[in-house]
C-alpha cells in the first residue's frame, strides 16, 4: 500500500512540476516577443529620430548657406557703396545734386545762355546768417532726426502722395517749413507723381499751388524738386511765379540748373525770392559735410548770410548736430526769418 501512495505522489509531483515549467516557458516566451517589441520599436524610433536629425541638419546647412551668400552680398554692397560715395554724386539719392550734374553736362556746349546773375544780395547784420534747408522731408522717422538737431533747420515737405501721405501733418511740428514742388528734370529716372512739366499749362500749374496752399496753409516758401527743365524754361517760370504771386508765396530756386530763369522772370514778378549757395551733402561723408559747412559760413561772412541745402541723411544732420567749432560764429536762421532780414 505504501508503495502505491509513493509512486502516486511522485506522477502528481511530476505533473505539477511540467505545469510549472510550461508556464514559464510561455511567461519567458511573452516576455521574449515583449521585449523583442520594444527593441524592434526602439531602433524603429532610434532610425526615425536619426532620420529627422539628418533632415534638420540639412535644413540648417542650406539656412547657413543662404546666411552667408546674404552676408557676402551685404559685405558687396557695403563696399560698392563706399567706393561709389567718393564719386561726385549717390545715384540712389540727394535728386537735385544728379539733376544739377545732367544740367551741367548739357549746358557744357551752351555757355551763353547760362545764367550768372544772382538774387542773392547782400544784407547788413551784426552777424551773418545761415540757413540751413533739409530737401525730401516726407517720413517721421526724417522728422525725428532734424528735432534732434540744436539748430533752427528749415525742412522742405514733399507735397503729400500715396507714398507719403502725412507730410501736412509733420509739418505742423514746425513754425517754419517750406515745400519741395517737384518739377520736371533733364534727365532723371525716378520724378515724384504730379510732377510739374514745363509743357503745363498755367492753369495746371496755378492748381497746383493753389493745392499746395491749401494743404500747408502756413508756408511761405516752396522750392524745386529736381526741375533743371522746367527752371530752364521761361514760360514755365512765368507761369509759376505768377501763380506764387497770386498766393503770396516765395520761392528757393534750388539751382538744379546754371540755366534757371528765376532771376530773369523775377524781374517781372518780384516775389521774395532766393538761390541756393552751397549743396551739402553730394558725398555723404562727414569730412565732405564740414568742409562744405565751412564754404557756407565763409559766403555768410563776405555777403551776410548763405543758404545751404542738405537732405534728411543721419550722416548729414548729425554732422550739422556736432559742428558747433564751424557754426559758432553764425546765427543759424530759416528761411522765413531771413526773408525779414531782406526786407529790411
Amino acid at each position: 500500500m505504501k508503495k502505491k501512495t509513493v509512486r502516486k505522489k511522485s506522477k502528481k509531483t511530476k505533473k505539477t512540476s511540467f505545469s510549472f515549467y510550461k508556464y514559464l516557458i510561455f511567461a519567458l516566451l511573452i516576455t521574449v516577443i515583449a521585449l523583442g517589441a520594444f527593441i524592434t520599436g526602439y531602433v524603429l524610433n532610434e532610425k526615425q529620430s536619426q532620420k529627422e536629425i539628418n533632415s534638420y541638419k540639412h535644413t540648417l546647412s542650406q539656412l547657413q548657406q543662404k546666411v552667408n551668400k546674404l552676408s557676402n552680398e551685404i559685405n558687396k554692397y557695403k563696399k560698392e557703396t563706399k567706393k561709389h560715395s567718393q564719386n561726385t554724386y549717390i545715384k540712389t539719392s540727394n535728386s537735385e545734386i544728379i539733376d544739377y550734374i545732367e544740367a551741367v553736362k548739357k549746358q557744357k556746349n551752351r555757355p551763353s545762355s547760362i545764367q550768372t546773375k544772382s538774387v542773392n544780395k547782400k544784407i547788413h547784420t551784426n552777424k551773418p546768417k545761415l540757413v540751413l534747408i533739409i530737401d525730401d522731408v516726407a517720413f517721421r522717422n526724417q522728422v525725428k532726426l532734424i528735432k534732434s538737431v540744436p539748430y533752427k533747420i528749415t525742412p522742405s515737405f514733399f507735397p503729400p502722395t500715396k507714398r507719403h501721405p502725412n507730410t501736412p501733418f509733420y509739418a505742423k511740428m514746425f513754425k517754419d517749413y517750406m515745400v519741395h514742388v517737384p518739377m520736371e528734370a533733364i534727365n532723371f529716372a525716378h520724378p515724384e507723381p504730379k510732377t510739374l512739366l514745363a509743357k503745363d499749362s498755367y492753369e495746371t500749374i496755378k492748381n497746383k499751388i493753389d493745392e499746395i496752399k491749401r494743404e500747408f496753409p502756413n508756408v511761405k516758401f516752396i522750392n524745386n524738386h529736381t526741375g533743371s527743365k522746367f527752371t530752364s524754361n521761361l514760360q514755365a517760370m512765368n507761369y509759376l511765379f505768377i501763380a506764387l504771386k497770386n498766393d503770396n508765396l516765395g520761392f528757393i530756386d534750388s539751382k538744379t540748373t546754371p540755366d534757371s530763369k528765376s532771376v530773369e522772370i523775377d524781374t517781372i514778378h518780384r516775389i521774395p525770392l532766393f538761390q541756393r549757395d552751397i549743396f551739402l551733402d553730394n558725398i555723404h561723408e562727414k569730412n565732405y559735410i564740414r568742409n562744405q559747412l565751412k564754404k557756407a559760413v565763409k559766403i555768410a561772412k563776405k555777403r551776410g548770410y548763405a543758404i545751404a541745402i542738405g537732405h534728411p541723411h543721419k550722416i548729414t544732420l548729425e554732422t550739422i548736430k556736432n559742428s558747433k567749432d564751424i557754426l559758432k560764429n553764425v546765427d543759424v536762421i530759416t528761411i522765413d526769418e531771413l526773408a525779414k532780414y531782406a526786407k529790411n
